[in-house]
């Protein structure tokens, strides 16, 4: 059954590539429009302040997803993670091959908060919509989503609140001790392929600020040691930037690609035979 199904599985990509093979080239896209929207897809523990995580500044391109949540209650205020809305490019943006551009930006308003639910989780989702315009206008591609599961603590320091005085902050927090801690659940994929009349084009996408956190601090976060993420200066408007650029390659000439689809084609054909004997 495994040979047969090995079979099948060669059969099936000869005949792709051989489509594949069938589309002509076009002239390689050297600059593009683009559209980045953002939003908190899932966030917790959500509620009214000061039992939990409040929700504003809906974005109404992305589904009405909000873009700022607060918890906490402080002498400034609550503490808030605030997402761009959007971000956009025209001529003279994005260019095939080029230096990256701005995405959008997370940015935690960390303040010295009183006791009472703070923010433990939340779901950052985005998508990218690229639009062809030189050296001609095309169809958009996109938009394509990406999601960012993100796990969050509050270090304990309730006593700098009103007295400046010290407090005992998370372990681990190296050179900026009271630092909140944003720890990267999951592995989102910071690139991708697509391709566009023959030619591949890979999208990356640049996070600064972003890196492997303390065992101490990962371990407080509820995360395994050698977790990814960032921490957040108290008192202090914290922002981590993105950027992404696009990137082009040219994909095997369409008689190469034929006859290797041939070439799998009668291999596929060949191993059948000799389940078949």
């Amino acid at each position: 059954m495994n040979k047969f199904r090995n079979i099948l599985s060669g059969t099936a990509v000869a005949l792709t590539l051989m489509v594949g093979a069938t589309q002509a080239s076009a002239d390689l896209v050297t600059e593009w429009d683009y559209t980045i929207e953002s939003g908190f897809s899932d966030f917790g523990p959500a509620g009214a302040i000061p039992g939990g995580v409040e929700a504003s500044v809906p974005n109404p391109g992305i589904g009405g997803l909000p873009t700022t949540l607060s918890w906490g209650i402080g002498d400034t205020g609550p503490s808030q993670l605030m997402v761009t809305p959007t971000i956009s490019g025209g001529p003279g943006g994005l260019f095939t091959n080029g230096a990256a551009v701005a995405g959008a930006s997370l940015t935690h308003q960390n303040r010295i908060i009183g006791p009472g639910a703070t923010l433990e989780t939340a779901t950052l989702a985005s998508t990218l919509l690229l639009t062809p315009i030189a050296p001609a206008p095309g169809t958009p591609f996109g938009p394509v989503p990406i999601f960012f599961n993100i796990l969050f603590e509050e270090t304990d320091n309730f006593g700098l609140d009103n007295n400046g005085g010290t407090d005992d902050c998370t372990a681990g927090t190296g050179s900026q001790p009271c630092a909140d801690i944003f720890v990267l659940a999951n592995d989102p994929a910071l690139s991708f392929d697509f391709i566009l009349d023959g030619i591949v084009y890979t999208v990356e996408l640049l996070i600064d600020g972003i890196g492997p956190l303390s065992d101490e601090a990962c371990a407080f976060a509820g995360a395994a040691s050698g977790c990814i993420g960032f921490l957040t200066i108290e008192e202090q408007e914290n922002v981590l930037t993105t950027a992404f650029s696009i990137t082009a390659r040219a994909v095997p000439e369409p008689g190469t690609l034929a006859l290797l689809g041939l070439g799998l084609l009668g291999l596929g054909v060949a191993r059948r035979r000799k389940v078949a004997a």
